[in-house]
């Protein structure tokens, strides 16, 4: 049986056929234990899958389509423009603090971030060669817009997501080596520098 209760993308990877064998057979059991909440996740996820293979596609606006494709160029080229604003790092497990009674960096690294966005705190725990899973917080004042989250390497995206709507991050597989956060929600833009190789 898994180990953990899957997420929703190990759920919909699953339906989807793109697991190994191995894990497919781990996401299979778990569904099999009949928890009401991963049931209802996978016939969602299939009901959807459903609608959308029935869906009539339409060819979107001209002008949605070349916002679309700019968002994704602005992506993949980022610009360093005066719009952005930098987190201070406030924690860092490997600075020795750890003495203080918080966890060891032997269980991966721990960063606490101050920002215009508000407080954030990141987990980098290891998930394979070379991954880490990245769970955390953000902790907001604001309108409650949703934050987009960006994870770029040398100045490429490498990964992006999206912060829950109770705050929640959990992103994984993301390479050991990225460098850079991003966090936007609407105009507000934050940079976070990273470094999550273990200590």
């Amino acid at each position: 049986m898994i180990a953990g209760k899957p997420t929703f993308t190990d759920l919909l990877d699953w339906v989807e056929g793109r697991l190994s064998p191995e894990r497919s057979d781990e996401v299979r059991s778990y569904v099999d234990s009949g928890d009401p909440t991963t049931l209802e996740s996978v016939e969602w996820i299939r009901g959807f899958l459903r609608d959308a293979e029935a869906a009539r596609l339409e060819k979107p606006p001209a002008e949605l389509s070349d916002r679309l494709r700019g968002m994704f160029v602005g992506l993949h080229h980022p610009s360093q423009g005066d719009d952005w604003s930098d987190a201070s790092l406030v924690f860092d497990t490997r600075s020795g603090l750890a003495a203080a009674g918080v966890r060891s960096g032997d269980d991966g690294v721990h960063l606490a971030f101050a920002s215009e966005l508000g407080r954030f705190v990141l987990d980098a725990t290891p998930a394979g060669p070379d991954e880490v899973d990245v769970t955390g917080l953000l902790v907001r004042s604001g309108d409650g817009t949703g934050v987009d989250l960006a994870f770029l390497q040398g100045g490429t995206l490498v990964r992006a997501a999206r912060v829950s709507r109770d705050g929640r991050i959990d992103v994984r597989g993301v390479p050991v080596d990225v460098d850079e956060l991003w966090l936007t929600a609407g105009t507000t833009k934050v940079r976070a520098r990273l470094d999550l190789q273990g200590g």
